[in-house]
């Protein structure tokens, strides 16, 4: 059992590149070393938020929203390769809502870079909008562009290059949580925490069914989930799940829905197992 998920294969896509004047796009890795390598990091070092209430006694979809939580603090970070070859002109940094046309935001020569946010009103700049026009669930991507001096363009794939905020509703899951599951008696304490992107992070993200209820006692399964309005857990953005769901394709512990009571501090979950042929099982975390 433990051989087979502690042996996975994980292929990455690191660059995109586009060729100046053509409307061809070619996959292609970047030399780490020589005239062009650059590989840089963007969520590693990042912060940010976007939280708020929206209207009140109006749908979400047409709802504005009054924020509570709105900054960022991107940061770039240089992995390997550099500008020391000469090769590299300049990076450029982006700013899209919605996956609409990216906006220059600003451009560096050396690295860490770092840009800082306030408040909506620098979000919403060269967007058109106003803040008013956000809603619930949209979200603004910051990404790196790197221009070589002969003209040519790399884009970074995302999981390099890119920092996503998501506009949500406005929860507080950190503490220490008492996990249950309807599949085995197991009662464990556990971790939430806040992702830098707004997300949430539990130490054991499938309710205990890997570590607690099977003989995979070392392998903890931990992972995230975002907290919509209405207190719904919705995984289908950017965080991730489990680690050995979607994270290790897998499929053990996979979360399917749930809700957030933010009075009571109790965290509900549905979840999905393939490996075990456990099917569909419940988790409960009570704050402590």
């Amino acid at each position: 059992m433990k051989n087979i998920l502690y042996t996975s294969l994980v292929l990455l896509t690191i660059l995109s590149f586009t060729a100046c004047n053509s409307d061809a796009n070619v996959d292609v890795v970047t030399e780490v070393e020589g005239t062009a390598g650059l590989i840089i990091n963007v969520s590693n070092n990042s912060s940010g938020a976007l939280l708020g209430s929206p209207e009140s006694g109006v749908d979400l979809d047409q709802a504005s929203i009054i924020f509570s939580d709105d900054y960022l603090d991107l940061v770039i970070t240089e992995v390997s390769g550099g500008f020391e070859s000469g090769a590299i002109d300049h990076l450029e940094v982006y700013k899209s809502l919605n996956g609409e046309d990216g906006i220059k935001i600003g451009e560096t020569t050396e690295l860490p870079y770092s840009l800082s946010y306030s408040n909506i009103e620098a979000f919403m700049e060269g967007t058109g909008k106003e803040s008013s026009d956000l809603r619930i669930g949209d979200v603004f991507t910051f990404s790196v562009k790197v221009v070589k001096k002969d003209g040519t363009v790399y884009t970074y794939s995302p999981s390099i290059g890119n920092f996503a905020i998501a506009i949500n509703c406005s929860y507080d899951l950190t503490g220490t949580y008492t996990m249950t599951n309807t599949v085995c008696a197991s009662e464990v304490d556990v971790e939430i925490t806040q992702n830098s992107d707004g997300t949430w992070f539990a130490s054991t993200a499938d309710g205990g069914l890997l570590q607690f209820c099977t003989t995979n006692t070392s392998l903890q399964n931990f992972g995230s989930f975002a907290v919509s309005c209405g207190g719904i857990v919705d995984t289908s953005g950017t965080a991730g799940g489990p680690d050995y769901c979607e994270g290790g394709d897998y499929g053990i512990g996979c979360i399917t829905g749930g809700l957030w009571d933010q009075e009571a501090g109790i965290l509900e979950m549905t979840h999905n197992d393939a490996f075990f042929g456990v099917g569909e099982y419940t988790s409960k975390y009570v704050r402590q």
